[in-house]
């Protein structure tokens, strides 16, 4: 295995799990998609031919597809703005399949990082969420995952400031 594979899987391993036992729904679902992904990508990346990256990666396309759209649908009913974003990420990864498809004589080293990049700022991103989520919960006590769970009163215009006011320090 080489150095960037393990520091890859750490990463992973290391967000998926704090995000699964200290994250609100949004991060947990995330962890659960992302960590089936990595799965997912394992197991196509085991059965490819030996001419690997020569041409665009259909498993691995569709795989990373299924995680933009649990990606976008966390996105669609969550109160957080890092699903957007990494569902941007996710966006521009699709984009290095398409332009495999495209530019059939990119070279396969250049196509397999321009996938395998997107990986690290995602894994990240879900990491830094979860810590986010803790500050709110810690800060206001609260923190609302899911756009159902608002308060009527925040939709009607309340601030967050107003809503729900931070814990006095100790």
């Amino acid at each position: 295995m080489v150095f960037h594979q393990i520091l890859f899987f750490s990463l992973w391993l290391g967000a998926c799990v704090y995000a699964a036992i200290r994250g609100g729904g949004p991060e947990r679902l995330a962890a659960a998609a992302q960590f089936s992904a990595v799965v997912a990508t394992i197991c196509f990346q085991l059965t490819r031919s030996r001419a690997g990256w020569s041409g665009m990666e259909i498993g691995i396309a569709l795989t990373d597809l299924s995680l933009f759209l649990a990606i976008v649908a966390i996105a669609m009913v969550s109160t957080r703005f890092w699903p957007m974003l990494q569902a941007s990420m996710l966006g521009c990864d699709l984009f290095s399949h398409l332009a495999k498809t495209l530019g059939p004589d990119i070279m396969p080293r250049a196509y397999y990082m321009t996938v395998a990049f997107w990986g690290y700022p995602t894994v990240i991103l879900l990491a830094v969420a979860t810590w986010r989520h803790r500050v709110r919960l810690k800060r206001y006590g609260v923190d609302y995952a899911w756009v159902w769970q608002l308060p009527q009163r925040y939709r009607n215009g309340w601030s967050v400031d107003e809503l729900a006011r931070p814990l006095p320090q100790r």
